[in-house]
């Protein structure tokens, strides 16, 4: 049988979001109105550049993981039995995200008060009372792991009841029915969650130890990671299926990008009421969220579906990347906090290291079986 050809523009595409995610991180510490609780924040000149853009990035870049993550993994179920199905993912995501919890979590998390100058000692102050048992209990990025385990188990107790769902169809294209229904579907959560938190579309939640999120995203990562699954049982992408059109995606990317930037930062005084505000930013939101994801898909596959040295390279190193990366950044920004530079000079150097930084680290982390697998995006 003839060796079926790799995807290579979603692996292109997963490490571009990583390394987007980085470059995102980095962007908070310069940012006007920065969160309280983020990890480092540069108070000298923030710029509300940086504001925009971590608006922008936020609203696609894991929904996007989430679907490559369902692509792939019914793609695995589908080839292994379910022993070795969780073997994998026990040694791939389940153990990476318990040791980064446990181990990394804290330490980053301390950051908060370290970069602040606030005296604290890390063991009896900081990391039982506030930590483990206090309000600052956080998954920091190793959240995504955590999400990523129950879709897992979701889908294989969904293939155990309906076996048939892990076998491939014949190729099918979308049509307009899918997109509209889907859009609909991720409307009415939106909306219900925009009223369930009142407002406070940042706000993160956890089901302590376990689960950590946020209300107004958590409906979307199902959504997503199961749409990827659907994408991958009905052959989109391959020779024939489905390619999303750039020409059509694109500009829906750009426009409803730009609406939803201008909704979010002016939309507020023009509402009639608050009720109408969150109704119509919801609206903005899936609907930017879906041509974001379709858009990239669509560059992606159009210009990026081949692979060379560079490319290959990120696309193996990827997942160590996101692994390593919140801390380094952090401490990086946090390291440029006395230097006298312009804001916008500075967050490119720290970018520059940030990134470089995670991927050393994450060359690093490849001697271990949990970080080794991802050579095979190489080949």
């Amino acid at each position: 049988m003839e060796k079926k050809r790799r995807i290579f523009f979603l692996d292109n595409l997963k490490a571009f979001i990583v390394c987007l995610m980085i470059v995102f991180h980095a962007a908070m510490c310069y940012m006007a109105y920065a969160p309280e609780w983020w990890y480092t924040v540069d108070k000298a000149d923030p710029k509300f550049a940086f504001t925009l853009f971590v608006l922008w990035a936020d609203i696609f870049i894991m929904p996007v993981m989430f679907f490559i993550s369902g692509y792939f993994g019914i793609m695995s179920l589908s080839k292994q039995t379910g022993a070795q199905f969780w073997k994998s993912k026990l040694l791939r995501i389940v153990l990476p995200w318990i040791a980064g919890v446990i181990l990394l979590a804290p330490p980053v998390t301390y950051i908060m008060f370290a970069s602040r100058g606030i005296p604290m000692d890390y063991v009896n102050d900081y990391l039982f009372k506030l930590f483990v048992f206090g309000p600052c209990f956080s998954h920091v990025q190793y959240w995504f792991l955590g999400m990523l385990t129950y879709l897992y188990i979701a889908l294989f107790l969904f293939c155990k009841i309906m076996p048939s769902f892990k076998e491939r169809q014949g190729i099918s294209i979308p049509g307009p029915k899918l997109f509209v229904g889907f859009a609909v579907l991720c409307y009415i959560c939106t909306a219900a969650a925009y009223f369930y938190v009142n407002g406070n579309y940042d706000l993160w939640c956890n089901i302590w130890p376990v689960l950590v999120y946020q209300p107004t995203r958590i409906s979307f990562y199902p959504l997503y990671f199961f749409l990827g699954a659907y994408a991958w049982r009905h052959q989109w992408f391959v020779e024939g299926g489905y390619k999303a059109d750039p020409a059509k995606w694109l500009p829906a990317f750009i426009v409803t990008g730009i609406a939803y930037l201008f909704y979010t930062t002016m939309g507020a005084p023009t509402a009639a009421s608050p009720e109408q505000y969150m109704l119509v930013k919801a609206a903005i939101h899936v609907l930017f969220l879906l041509s974001a994801v379709f858009g990239l898909l669509a560059i992606f596959q159009s210009k990026l579906d081949y692979t060379n040295g560079i490319l290959g390279e990120l696309a193996a190193n990827s997942y160590n990347m996101y692994y390593t990366h919140m801390g380094l950044v952090m401490l990086i920004a946090w390291g440029f906090l006395s230097i006298d530079l312009p804001t916008y000079p500075k967050y490119i150097i720290v970018s520059i290291l940030s990134l470089l930084a995670s991927y050393l680290t994450g060359k690093i982390l490849m001697v271990l079986p949990c970080f080794s697998v991802g050579n095979k995006a190489k080949k």
